[in-house]
């Protein structure tokens, strides 16, 4: 990352951190431990790099970046409680390091109630998918607020009504279908694992950005020229994020990645990457990726899965597709006019597509 994006993104860490944190709406909620789950994850940090889309979009458009503080901090408070539900759906114990939300809620109802453990996993299991739910009522009032002396009620109004259908529907359709491919007894094609890419990642980076333009534009009009390029870019973006997430996950370096490498292949999870190893592999090829299934890859099965997917060009093919679907991202961005926050968006895309894989 160069040194110009980074001080830029902590500037955004800095001005979502002090919203968030001053923030009055979580401090009339109850009881206690529900107010303080509401607020945890939003309270971690993190790169913020939804406010800085949306932030950014807005200045790329000729807004002030100022006057969508509240709409980037809303679409923060959103993200986060996609992973307090998500972290329940998957069973995580800890996020980056820290006891995930219904872990911290178990473990409160242990010791504020002396539960046994049965009883403290259904306490934090409820009050995380409660937490969850009150986030995203926080998000929708954040957003709201945006409305005043630069932005539009009538702008503030239309991110709301676009949060609630396009985002929630889209949203909550590529997760529930993350969840339906495990279940299925045959793996989802091709179009069906990028649709849910798109619903589950892209979909929320698009709104971001999109967000932004419309308020830097004062415009309702999701249509604009403008606030469609901002919102391709950043969908397309989101999936070829994913596909480089898929390569760190078998190439990256464990530590840095946050998760055991090879994890989705034993795991069985239907990545792009698995799907076009499987498709180019022959028989025994598939048959040793199948293996892993259900066991903790050693070192010597990450060099052999390595190994089949530089051999069968399945790492070289999704290497080229991400690389072509952030070329389209970037013509998308280039259809606006050339200043400081178009140059820090082209920067970010670098910077997330060219992690080490």
């Amino acid at each position: 990352m160069n040194s110009q994006l980074k001080n830029e993104l902590a500037k955004v860490c800095e001005l979502i951190d002090t919203v968030i944190r001053e923030d009055q709406f979580p401090e009339s909620i109850e009881p206690e431990s529900l107010k303080m789950a509401v607020k945890s994850y939003p309270s971690r940090g993190g790169k913020r790099l939804r406010p800085a889309l949306l932030l950014w979009s807005c200045g790329a458009v000729g807004g002030n970046p100022e006057d969508a503080l509240h709409a980037a901090a809303a679409v923060e408070v959103y993200h986060n409680w996609t992973l307090v539900h998500d972290d329940i759906i998957d069973c995580d114990e800890f996020r980056r390091g820290v006891p995930t939300s219904h872990v911290e809620l178990r473990d409160y109802a242990k010791n504020k109630f002396a539960l046994e453990t049965e009883a403290a996993v259904k306490y934090g299991t409820d009050f995380a998918i409660l937490a969850g739910d009150v986030q995203q009522s926080w998000a929708m009032d954040l957003l709201l607020r945006s409305a005043g002396k630069s932005v539009s009620v009538e702008t503030a109004y239309a991110l709301a009504v676009r949060m609630q259908t396009f985002l929630n529907r889209g949203l909550i359709s590529g997760e529930a279908l993350d969840v339906e491919f495990e279940y299925r007894p045959e793996q989802p094609a091709r179009s069906e694992a990028a649709h849910m890419i798109d619903g589950k990642t892209g979909i929320l980076l698009s709104y971001s950005a999109a967000s932004g333009a419309m308020i830097g534009l004062n415009t309702p009009d999701h249509k604009h020229p403008y606030v469609e390029a901002l919102g391709d870019y950043a969908r397309s973006i989101g999936y070829a994020f994913q596909l480089c997430d898929d390569l760190l996950g078998v190439y990256g370096n464990e530590k840095s990645f946050g998760k055991p490498l090879c994890s989705d292949f034993r795991e069985g999870k239907p990545t792009i990457l698995a799907m076009e190893a499987y498709a180019r592999l022959d028989e025994s090829g598939r048959e040793k990726l199948r293996s892993l299934r259900g066991k903790a890859p050693s070192a010597d099965d990450v060099n052999m899965v390595r190994e089949l997917l530089d051999s069968c060009g399945a790492r070289q093919a999704v290497s080229d597709e991400a690389n072509a679907v952030s070329m389209d991202a970037m013509k998308k961005l280039h259809t606006l006019p050339k200043n400081k926050y178009r140059d820090l968006l082209e920067e970010l895309a670098v910077y997330l597509l060219s992690r080490n894989v």
